[in-house]
């Protein structure tokens, strides 16, 4: 029997995990500067930790969570979103606040698979926790902008709203959920759900039927409060000054239960209809509602994937053999005994180098290095050990010159950096 992956789940080869680890490693240093620091949270928790933080009416939750009991009988989840396990993770450990917060962890969502979105993929959170002003939301999305010019983001843009406190979202909410009520029966099923437990959840619809009826929905901004106001403009100000440019969008609302006044999307024409990069936005409620004391806190995420299908396109999915600057060709046993420890000697010189050591001739020799895609090759025999001269061959031009191993250091050394 042949196995095959489960749907929505993928392989990374190699190309692809260089390319990856090239994005997780600029990351690292941009967050690093900002003063963020590393964590790493379980893949799986608690069932009611997302349940009361993300809410029961959204999707991730009615639709997407993979749930389970364990042996013990206990209901857990697989991680379907990293912030909900970063705030209990903050709790539990009593970490000090304020705190900037960092990690890269695969999230699992049993949704349709998307373009650059699997149900098993990976995601880049920053999170700022203790800190309410406008300035730490400019702060961040500024990063995220920098962040995403810096892997060479396509077609990028920003959409930016604000969806209120809880104190001015109450009469706002009222408005919404009588305006849904005259139309109810031309909204979609998910819809009329939304429609009691969160209305604010049906601007996340896609059914175009509904998309239709809400370019008819009350304003959010009517009910906006004085703080509210102030602490948008001074966001859209801030952006300002920097020169990000962005599209405000009523509607914009983000599909979590926790979030609060800013939120934002960064976006790429490149990826079509699901165009979406990275959302996020302020979350102040969320540590309450997970049992802790009133903390302020703004964040955004990113996948992996979709982040390089937006910077480097479809073939960053295809794998290409990658280069090998210097393979041994040992010819004999005695030749592989020797390989091997020239092998290592030439590693512990930082030149990369392999050795090719299933047995044949010459010309099946040279025949897998082309296979292999060998940048140069060093031929090793008897003769060569007994002279101490190694015959070094280019594979793309055929030229060859013999060389001592002093001359093979200086030959790789001062080419270092360079590419075949």
């Amino acid at each position: 029997m042949r196995y095959r992956r489960v749907k929505g789940t993928r392989d990374i080869l190699p190309h692809e995990a260089e390319a990856r680890r090239g994005l997780e490693s600029q990351v690292h240093e941009q967050l690093s500067k900002a003063g963020f620091l590393p964590i790493l949270t379980p893949t799986f928790e608690y069932y009611e930790l997302y349940q009361r933080s993300t809410g029961e009416s959204s999707d991730i939750v009615t639709k997407e969570m993979y749930r389970f009991q364990d042996m013990g009988g206990r209901d857990l989840a697989l991680r379907p979103e990293g912030t909900p396990s970063v705030m209990r993770a903050v709790l539990e450990n009593r970490l000090k606040i304020p705190i900037r917060l960092w990690y890269v962890m695969p999230m699992f969502r049993q949704d349709k698979p998307q373009k650059g979105r699997y149900r098993e993929h990976t995601q880049v959170g920053v999170e700022v926790i203790g800190e309410a002003e406008p300035q730490a939301d400019i702060e961040l999305i500024k990063l995220g902008f920098d962040l995403f010019t810096l892997m060479g983001i396509k077609g990028m843009f920003l959409e930016l709203n604000t969806i209120g406190c809880r104190e001015c979202r109450s009469g706002y909410t009222e408005q919404l959920t009588g305006f849904l009520k005259e139309h109810h029966d031309e909204l979609c099923a998910d819809c009329k759900v939304r429609m009691n437990r969160n209305p604010l959840r049906v601007f996340d619809c896609k059914v175009a039927s509904c998309q239709s009826i809400l370019k008819q929905a009350p304003s959010q901004r009517d009910h906006l409060c004085s703080a509210c106001i102030e602490h948008f403009d001074a966001v859209k100000a801030g952006l300002e000054r920097f020169s990000i440019p962005y599209e405000e969008n009523e509607r914009l609302v983000r599909g979590l239960d926790y979030y609060s006044r800013t939120v934002i999307e960064f976006k790429s024409s490149t990826l079509g209809a699901q165009d979406t990069v990275c959302g996020g936005g302020r979350y102040d409620y969320l540590m309450g509602e997970l049992g802790g004391p009133p903390t302020a806190a703004v964040g955004f995420a990113f996948g992996v994937e979709r982040a390089l299908l937006a910077s480097r396109g479809e073939g960053i999915f295809e794998f290409n053999q990658s280069s090998i600057p210097l393979l041994l060709l040992p010819l004999g046993d005695e030749a592989k005994v020797y390989s091997l420890e020239l092998l290592f000697k030439l590693r512990e010189a930082g030149i990369g180098v392999q050795a090719e050591f299933r047995s044949g001739n010459l010309s099946k020799q040279l025949k897998r290095a082309n296979t292999r895609n060998a940048c140069k090759v060093l031929i090793i025999g008897e003769n060569e050990i007994a002279s101490g001269k190694f015959i070094l061959r280019d594979m793309q031009t055929g030229d060859q010159q013999e060389v001592g191993f002093d001359e093979l250091l200086n030959l790789f050394c001062s080419a270092k950096g360079q590419s075949c």
